[in-house]
């Protein structure tokens, strides 16, 4: 194969273009940064895709009906998780970034509605706990709701975007707003920390309003009693699922289930809700609330035989 030489524009335009290409480099992002399609067509595209898969899934047999979701909602099946130990060495918070991503997953319903033929996405956020494929998320993203599907599945998506059929919910607790699901997968797990206190660092990876790959730092707010019917030990199950935590990371609608972080990367919470005060006809809003459901409660349900 030869080269032609095509005298000194095409030179000078060769330089430019190398020039403008290490620009962008260097001003753009680092090396092997991953960079998140927010068109209108990447997301239909990545729904499409999930869908896909699911519906393979379906036909295999290998997801859980909506039914069976429903029924181990109520019951869930009987399995021990076996958690990480937390870490303690402090990270830059690029590092705990990539700890995030490759320990987060989107988990939720992938389903065909009742009006179109087309997949839809209805999905939060979860990270594992284990090295042998349990999930944390929040109860309300395991739960269909009043989705109207046709035909839908619960599925778990990773940082690369390989799909996963959930097998089993094994930890449910609707008013804690926590969950345990299942795959049949190798993961990267998320160690729990509850040793934290207001003013330390939370950091969140989520994807608000379908935003993909947000990740904002705060710090913890305070922690609080949500609900006066709490039992006398607030150390027991039926007592923590009270426990709330407020941070200053920012998250949306589409975050739930997402993990809270630490300086080093464990988890020290989920994302569970957003509250705007003051909002009203002709208020402003005073102050906007992000509440998380904190480590120690997610912590003791997974403990739970």
């Amino acid at each position: 194969m030869t080269t032609k030489a095509t005298g000194h524009f095409d030179t000078m335009k060769h330089i430019f273009f190398l020039t403008y290409t290490l620009a962008l480099h260097a001003f753009g992002q680092a090396p092997g940064v991953p960079i998140f399609d927010q068109s209108r067509k990447g997301l239909n595209l990545e729904s499409e895709l999930i869908g896909q898969q699911s519906e393979k899934f379906l036909e295999a047999g290998k997801v859980l009906s909506n039914e069976s979701v429903q029924k181990e909602m109520e019951e869930p099946v009987p399995g021990k998780v076996s958690l990480a130990e937390p870490s303690t060495r402090f990270l830059t918070g690029a590092e705990i970034m990539e700890k995030a991503r490759k320990g987060s997953y989107r988990i939720g319903w992938s389903y065909l509605c009742e009006n179109c033929d087309r997949w839809h996405s209805n999905m939060g956020g979860g990270y594992a706990i284990s090295g042998d494929g349990f999930i944390a998320t929040c109860a309300h993203v395991v739960d269909p709701g009043d989705i109207g599907m046709r035909k839908g599945a619960l599925v778990a998506v990773d940082h690369e975007g390989k799909v996963y059929p959930v097998t089993h919910v094994h930890r449910y607790h609707r008013k804690m707003d926590a969950a345990v699901v299942k795959i049949d997968a190798k993961t990267t797990p998320l160690a729990f920390n509850d040793e934290v206190r207001p003013g330390d660092s939370a950091f969140c990876l989520s994807r608000p309003l379908s935003q993909g790959k947000y990740f904002s730092k705060g710090i913890i707010n305070r922690f609080f009693w949500n609900g006066g019917s709490r039992k006398e030990d607030d150390r027991s199950l039926a007592s923590l699922a009270f426990l709330k935590m407020n941070v200053s990371s920012r998250w949306a609608p589409g975050s739930s289930g997402s993990p809270v972080l630490d300086q080093c990367a464990n988890v020290i919470g989920h994302v569970a809700l957003i509250d705007t005060r003051g909002k009203g006809k002709d208020k402003p809003t005073l102050i906007t609330l992000h509440t998380a459901i904190p480590a120690r409660s997610v912590r003791a349900l997974c403990e739970k035989e």
